[in-house]
């Protein structure tokens, strides 16, 4: 128990109001309390019936025990470690779309927006179940969908994104790589990123090369295979030390990103031999229903 600590220690604080509010219940519910504002308490003692019978656990003590374990439930304490759900699964990617305006370019057919998403739909083919997030910037950064293995889910949302969808245009690549790196430490499994894109802002290059430290990245350029890669991308490539890879009429792309998504990777935080911390909370639901189920009883009001 020397490890003992909570996963969600902000909740600790919600124990504030609820001792708080139990107290003015429990005052409104001592009515001894009341008399003794209008009775000596020498006399009191002798108009008092059935001392003991009050001094009993009465509904208002089991409310504040209710209300305790819950909030150290959420607040999820922890003492030992399990194995994660992902230790013996390839390594998490976490994809980044890019989705300005100039992803709407005709250039590549049906358009760089459309492409990258046909890019996106074989590469999970590909990763075969593998956990795979997936984040779309502009001008700010957002995520779509956290890791999952069901990638039917992320071709879904990513049917539905457009430029139209951002709220600021341009290019946040550098916010993005540090939602992406969020993404993974939560989840506490190894990983790298893919950025789709056509370009890369070149006053982002400072940016991409400051964010999420250690974390491996590769480019997918959506330009015509014929084009030239964009400088700026190459620039933050460079500044990463990060491959790009060139959009193809075939799938030797697609294959290229997912065996390089299999060998490159970014450990995992806290990574013990692909453990995690235990959420404890889950051991105290049955002292939970246990206490919510005495007011089944007949009788067991709070006022």
């Amino acid at each position: 128990m020397g490890e003992l600590h909570f996963l969600r220690p902000l909740w600790l604080w919600s124990l504030v109001p609820v001792v708080v509010i139990w107290w003015g219940l429990w005052r409104g519910q001592d009515r001894v309390e009341s008399w003794k504002r209008a009775i000596d308490p020498h006399l009191l003692e002798h108009l008092l019936v059935g001392e003991e019978q009050r001094r009993r656990v009465r509904p208002i003590h089991l409310l504040l025990g209710l209300w305790l374990l819950i909030v150290v439930a959420v607040a999820g304490p922890s003492w030992e470690r399990e194995p994660s759900p992902f230790a013996d699964d390839q390594a998490g990617l976490v994809v980044l779309m890019k989705a300005s305006t100039t992803m709407d370019a005709t250039d590549v057919q049906p358009s760089r927006m459309e492409r990258a998403k046909h890019k996106l739909r074989d590469l999970l083919e590909r990763r075969d179940g593998g956990a795979t997030g997936l984040i779309v910037y502009s001008g700010s950064a957002h995520l779509v969908m956290p890791l999952t293995r069901d990638g039917r889910i992320i071709n879904t949302m990513a049917a539905e994104l457009s430029p139209a969808l951002m709220p600021v245009d341009g290019d946040a690549l550098g916010e993005a790589l540090d939602l992406a790196a969020t993404v993974l430490d939560r989840a506490g499994v190894p990983g790298s990123v893919l950025v789709i894109a056509d370009a890369v802002s070149p006053s982002q290059e400072a940016a991409v090369e400051a964010a999420a430290p250690g974390l491996p990245v590769q480019f997918l350029s959506v330009m015509p295979p014929n084009a030239p890669v964009d400088s700026g991308l190459e620039l933050a490539a460079r500044a990463r030390g990060a491959s790009v890879t060139q959009l193809s009429i075939d799938t030797t792309d697609v294959d290229a990103l997912a065996r390089r998504a299999r060998s490159e990777f970014r450990a995992a935080p806290m990574d013990e031999g692909g453990e995690r911390w235990k959420d404890g909370g889950y051991l105290l639901l049955p002292f939970i229903a246990l206490l919510a189920l005495a007011w089944a009883r007949k009788g067991w009001v709070v006022s």
